[in-house]
């Protein structure tokens, strides 16, 4: 695959012009091999390959400056002239097997291998292995159970697996300079990336464990799964002295262990000529944990998501959640001056602060309290279920998902709810509703004061939110017209609808959406709206 893009801004105002040429190009090489037999009862299958992966992108830019007038805009008419380009891209080498297995479609066994080999790692370490085995028992083919009136499916599955992550710069282990500097009118370069020649694929070691079943000749279906994944080598943009003269550095961490519980649930509930109803739900529960960490600090890092400059922090700590938010704990709002309070939280003395608040050592002074884990992005348990009703041509469907537990850090909301920092914007209105003032003793959020000018924009417990909620993510309905009318017009199917999604949504957090990405935050996105939708579906 081939693909360019060329951009030509013609001659400006002041005599520049602009032109540039991007070039993408993805070559993909892949060869297989495979081989069937099925012989008796069983029968068997084999697959070997080789596959090769390059990616580039050329990009080449020329600027031309005094030209000698706007009708001669390019740049090879200009008096002067300036140009910058770069090429950057990554390679993978493969290669691949596969064996499946059944005996009679009773038991299943299967078995893959592959090394991988990427250009985004060192000569040392580019190479991995990549491995999985599985199996599975269908019991409701076995003569005990193969005419029973009641159990009509019935699975027993397990896998167990390996595979790999790479980072993703194209060149995160290595030292990289840039030359687009100059010095003293002679051309230079500076350091632009420190070098990690031990830097590793990410490994993640699957164990996966379920059933599958079925009642009353498919009526009613379901599975339920465990899972356990290990993830080792994890990758990770660390801090580094800033000595160096870069902030991070790429570098495998730690390990992280993700487990749970998946269970799903679908089925006919009433089925006759005139009239169906049918209804379908899964819940997942998840607990993820850092599990070790490779030099024993703790690891501070930002939510990558967004421009919001580092809506939320968290912390990657031994024992912790993968998502756990670090800041300072807000104890609320002092309701003799109207100041925010924080807990000091002193490891050695809880009573240690400037004053005492609820028993505890606090402060009006965000910078003599210390960060602790402030709250868990990692819900509960997520979920969904939906429902369709059909009764003479009118047909409903609903679908809702749902979050439980866990919290979301409002990144955008602190910026309008803030108490100085931005004297001059226009605040929530929820701010002023619930803001302290001589009158309103009672507010749950601090004076205006244009004194304190940092202290909304911390971390901390104060844009913290229960997670919590349920909402009807889309509602369809329908009228299909009676074939005996369409059928005079030569029309086979004639279907009216209206569908609208987000039409509701019931949450703890009432200021915003509640539906947020899967590090728990929200910046400054535009939120998920509402849509309603008409149509007309014919068939001929």
């Amino acid at each position: 695959m081939h693909y360019s893009a060329n951009h030509f801004n013609g001659a400006s105002t002041n005599g520049e012009v602009d032109e540039f040429r991007t070039v993408y190009e993805k070559t993909v090489s892949s060869t297989t091999a495979s081989y069937n037999k099925t012989f008796g009862f069983n029968s068997i299958s084999v697959m070997a390959g080789f596959e090769t992966e390059k990616n580039n992108t050329d990009y080449v830019r020329a600027t031309g400056m005094n030209l000698p007038n706007s009708q001669l805009y390019t740049v090879s008419t200009a008096g002067t002239l300036t140009a910058a380009g770069y090429s950057w891209g990554n390679s993978m080498m493969s290669v691949l097997s596969k064996v499946d297995y059944n005996y009679q479609e009773k038991y299943f066994a299967s078995a893959s291998f592959r090394r991988d080999g990427s250009s985004r790692l060192s000569d040392d370490t580019r190479w991995g292995n990549f491995w999985s085995v599985a199996g599975a028992w269908r019991l409701s083919q076995e003569d005990f159970l193969k005419d029973n009136p009641v159990i009509s499916n019935l699975r027993l599955r397990t896998s167990f697996g390996v595979n790999g992550t790479l980072p993703s710069s194209d060149y995160g282990y290595m030292g990289l300079m840039t030359y687009g500097s100059s010095y003293m009118d002679s051309p230079g370069g500076t350091v632009t990336a420190l070098s990690n020649d031990n830097l590793k694929w990410e490994t993640n070691y699957s164990t996966n464990v379920g059933v599958d079943f079925g009642f009353f000749r498919g009526r009613l279906n379901g599975s339920v799964e465990f899972y356990n994944r290990d993830s080792r080598n994890l990758l990770q943009d660390v801090p580094v002295s800033r000595v160096t003269g870069f902030p991070t550095t790429l570098a495998n961490i730690g390990r992280i262990n993700n487990k749970g519980v998946e269970i799903q649930l679908d089925g006919d509930i009433i089925k006759t000529r005139n009239f169906s109803w049918s209804a379908a739900g899964n819940i997942s529960f998840l607990r993820s944990r850092v599990t070790k960490l490779y030099n024993g600090a703790d690891i501070i890092w930002y939510d990558p998501t967004g421009d919001d400059d580092d809506r939320a922090q968290f912390i990657y700590r031994e024992g912790a959640s993968t998502l756990a938010f670090y800041g300072y704990e807000w104890a609320g709002v002092d309701k003799t001056n109207g100041k925010s309070v924080y807990y000091v939280n002193d490891p050695d003395d809880s009573q240690s602060g400037d004053f005492t608040y609820n028993g505890r050592g606090a402060t009006y002074d965000y910078n003599n309290a210390n960060y602790k884990i402030i709250g868990n992005a990692v819900p509960f348990a997520t979920g969904g279920f939906s429902t369709n009703v059909s009764f003479r041509g009118i047909d409903l469907g609903m679908n809702f998902i749902y979050k439980l537990g866990g919290k979301l850090y409002d990144g955008a909301y602190k910026d309008v709810a803030d108490d100085g920092y931005y004297w001059e914007r226009i605040r929530a209105k929820s701010y002023y509703e619930n803001m302290w003032t001589p009158t309103n003793t009672d507010g749950t959020q601090p004076a205006l004061s244009g004194l304190d000018l940092t202290d909304a924009q911390q971390y901390t417990t104060r844009h913290i939110y229960d997670a919590t909620f349920l909402r009807l993510k889309s509602l369809t309905l329908g009228y299909t017209l009676p074939k005996m009318l369409t059928s005079k017009v030569s029309v086979n199917k004639a279907r009216f609808y209206f569908n609208v999604s987000n039409l509701l949504t019931f949450a703890k957090y009432k200021e915003a959406d509640p539906e947020v990405n899967a590090y728990g935050t929200r910046g400054w996105e535009t939120p998920i709206g509402k849509t309603y939708v008409f149509g007309i579906e014919l068939q001929f």
